[in-house]
């Protein structure tokens, strides 16, 4: 192979920005509140939220825990992510805003490849001599295994009294506090993670909106899949694709929810719906959730097989007229409670009978259901900015079918910042 002279010539590689979600000054007060120390996140939502860092080898579980990410909540500690030296050229590619340190090895493939490359083999690439500095730069840090690496990183930049840190992963959390000993106190950080992704930063936002763009097109294209005749199949293959081709992966199996008939599209085993075909005059409910970067995008319409009944047009005016009493209300400092009583209040005054109507606000984000906490689930919890909101109505009705309409919003001071395009009208299938 050539020696490291050979790519002298190549055009200097130029690393993008790396991007922070972290709201910061929201994280520390939480924190204070909690009187935690430090977050240790190790799954997938909370790593990626604290660091950026989202690997096949995180996604694909090669093995668990596999990276971690450590926000300290005083100044002077760095904010650090720790993986395996697999992942070194990923971090090039997709530098995280964290002091990054590595663990490996010596009899690993990986650590016998970095050495090699170090030393002045490798194919020519724009990342070979990047690749080469950094390995040589976070040497002196580098531990032989995943906690090795955390317990280094406690003894060396964590103050050396008593350790109070949340983990979103209790079973880390013991195993570390079996090396430390007991000046270390491990809590359960998924319950201050949920209250600070709560409300969104801007990174976190702009994603949400290019996530909403790829699951909108996949509903259109599901939507013009439903056809007298047709099987469901078609419909969910036809929003599965248009998914891939946007650089989404769909929820679950085929993308959440979809269902037709006269059962009110309320049967929720697919395999049975998915044999079924389409006939005229059934409506069909498109509620699909989709992933893009980890983010959750979700959204809901209504289509019909031919030209939908008189009935099925009052139960779609007063659904729609539901989500804008919701949506007009909706603004920082509201209580998620108030605004589903108002969307109730239009059933109460229609000619549908009311126990067929259900009228739900949900936080978006890193989870489709992303509340703060368990009880916000239950009760409500009052509206923030910057708080990225879905706001559903779905009607059942046992002989006249389904109606389902679901909007994503942003909150602010004032309103909401509507971010879903598609319109307001049942979609009137072939």
């Amino acid at each position: 192979m050539a020696q490291a002279e050979a790519y002298e010539d190549i055009s200097p590689f130029v690393p993008p920005e790396p991007v922070c979600f972290v709201n910061h000054d929201r994280a520390k007060a939480i924190m204070a509140e909690d009187n935690l120390d430090a977050l240790f996140a190790s799954e997938d939502a909370n790593l990626y939220y604290l660091s950026g860092h989202a690997p096949d080898s995180v996604l694909a579980h090669f093995y668990e825990p596999w990276a971690c990410a450590i926000y300290p909540r005083h100044d002077g500690i760095p904010p650090t992510l720790i993986t395996g030296e697999y992942d070194m050229t990923y971090c090039l590619t997709h530098p995280t805003w964290m002091e990054a340190r590595y663990y490996g090895t010596e009899w690993t493939a990986i650590s016998t490849m970095l050495k090699k490359v170090h030393g002045g083999l490798g194919i020519g690439t724009e990342l070979h001599k990047p690749l080469q500095n950094l390995y040589e730069s976070t040497l002196p840090k580098r531990q032989a295994t995943y906690f090795d690496a955390v317990v280094d990183f406690i003894e060396t930049e964590m103050p050396k009294g008593n350790l109070r840190i949340g983990f979103d992963d209790l079973r880390m959390g013991g195993e570390v506090q079996e090396k430390i000993g007991s000046r270390l106190e491990v809590v359960d950080g998924k319950r201050a993670f949920r209250r600070i992704r709560l409300v969104k930063t801007e990174p976190e936002i702009e994603i949400l909106k290019q996530g909403m763009v790829v699951n909108e097109n996949a509903v259109r294209a599901a939507g013009a899949a439903v056809k007298e005749g047709h099987s469901c199949m078609e419909m969910v293959n036809a929003y599965r694709d248009a998914v891939q081709r946007g650089g989404g992966k769909w929820l679950g199996e085929r993308g959440m929810l979809f269902g037709a008939g006269p059962d009110g599209a309320f049967v929720l085993d697919h395999d049975y719906t998915e044999r079924m075909t389409f006939e005229r005059g059934q409506g069909v409910i498109l509620d699909c959730i989709c992933l893009y970067k980890l983010y959750h995008a979700d959204s809901a319409r209504t289509a019909c097989v031919g030209e939908p009944s008189n009935y099925q047009k009052m139960m779609h005016e007063v659904v729609k007229e539901a989500i804008a009493a919701g949506e007009s209300n909706l603004k920082a400092g509201m209580h998620s409670s108030d605004l589903e009583r108002m969307g109730m209040e239009v059933f109460e005054k229609s000619d549908l009978p009311t126990e067929g109507a259900t009228v739900i606000y949900h936080p978006i984000g890193l989870n489709v259901f992303d509340f703060a906490t368990p009880e916000d689930a239950a009760s409500g919890w009052v509206m923030e900015t910057n708080t990225m909101v879905n706001f559903e109505v779905f009607y059942r009705h046992p002989e006249h079918g389904g109606m389902h309409m679901e909007d994503t919003t942003r909150v602010t001071e004032t309103g909401v910042e509507r971010f879903t395009t598609l319109p307001h009208e049942i979609i009137v299938a072939g």
